[in-house]
């Protein structure tokens, strides 16, 4: 089903579950047995919409290499501020109204997101180089033009760590920035930034991660000054110069316009800080090992960043 389609029924049924009873009164309800199938078999619905939605968000980066997901202005709104914050109660509420269906859910979610197979991918280049092999060893006298001595030194290099296992897994975790079709295409500075973001972190190159995840806020926040009226650079000295200002400086003015983002742009920052400029402690040594789990935040941090900044934008020009 098409996005725009997909949402406009998932709106239809979130508001006709909220017409049955909020999912976080729930629990102090007492339905009778034709209410709780009503409501039980709504709450699958909508939270199966919901995961097929990311699902399909998810495949479509992984084949289209799209950083970008348009939506209509009303749709973005109800998905982004509406549903998504209540996805915790909504699952809360179908364990309370069916736990079996509840558990059964939990099992399947996520499930058609792209996933590695626990080595058996990388055994499936494996068999058929060896397929490869046997090929032109049965045809000795054929130039098929195909490389299996070069192909094994890609599969075993430690520098290029072939592991499409852990890729896709990796993959699956991605989502795209969603915008109102009003604000039609993020800058190409901010697209061509998320792409490479997007391949740093499926292919394990977490150092550029940190590094890109800071630039992409610096541009972000530098593209929408314009419309907070916020100056990058300080007033002139008694020599006329300006200075421009610091990212620091810079997240300090945008968070008088949208506090609730300075400490996520902060915690950006320091992120670019801890491991683009290690200090020789064993603080900073012992945060080398946690570097994936924190290039995760990182990752998901600056999208809901960059995605609330250009969003906040759209909303100025209303």
């Amino acid at each position: 089903m098409e996005r725009h389609a997909r949402l406009a029924v998932l709106r239809q049924d979130f508001e006709r579950l909220l017409t049955l009873r909020d999912p976080a009164q729930v629990k102090e309800w007492k339905p009778s047995d034709e209410q709780r199938l009503a409501y039980a078999q709504l709450l699958d619905k909508i939270l199966n919409a919901i995961d097929a939605h990311r699902t399909a968000e998810k495949r479509e980066i992984l084949r289209e290499g799209t950083v970008q997901a348009d939506t209509s202005d009303s749709a973005f709104s109800f998905f982004r501020d509406e549903l998504e914050p209540r996805i915790p109660a909504l699952k809360t509420a179908y364990a309370t109204i069916d736990p079996g269906g509840a558990e059964l859910y939990q099992l399947l979610e996520g499930i058609g997101a792209p996933s590695g197979a626990g080595g058996r991918l990388r055994a499936t280049f494996d068999e058929a180089l060896q397929q490869v092999y046997n090929l032109i060893d049965r045809n000795p006298d054929q130039d098929f033009e195909l490389l299996p001595d070069t192909a094994y030194e890609i599969l075993d290099s430690k520098l290029i760590s072939f592991e499409p296992d852990s890729w896709l897994d990796r993959a699956g975790q991605l989502a795209p920035i969603r915008t109102e079709r009003k604000n039609a295409l993020l800058p190409v500075h901010v697209r061509f930034r998320l792409e490479e973001l997007f391949r740093c972190y499926v292919f394990g190159c977490w150092l550029s991660v940190f590094a890109l995840a800071r630039a992409l806020l610096e541009y972000a926040i530098l593209d929408n000054l314009h419309k907070f009226q916020i100056d990058r650079s300080w007033p002139p000295d008694r020599e006329g110069k300006r200075r421009e200002k610091k990212l620091e400086h810079l997240i300090d003015d945008v968070a008088g316009f949208l506090p609730h983002l300075k400490d996520s742009m902060n915690k950006l920052r320091t992120y670019g800080n801890e491991y683009l400029h290690p200090k020789p402690s064993k603080t900073s040594k012992e945060t080398l090992f946690q570097r994936e789990k924190a290039a995760k935040d990182a990752l998901e941090t600056v999208i809901s960043v960059t995605e609330s900044l250009y969003r906040a934008a759209g909303k100025r020009n209303a």
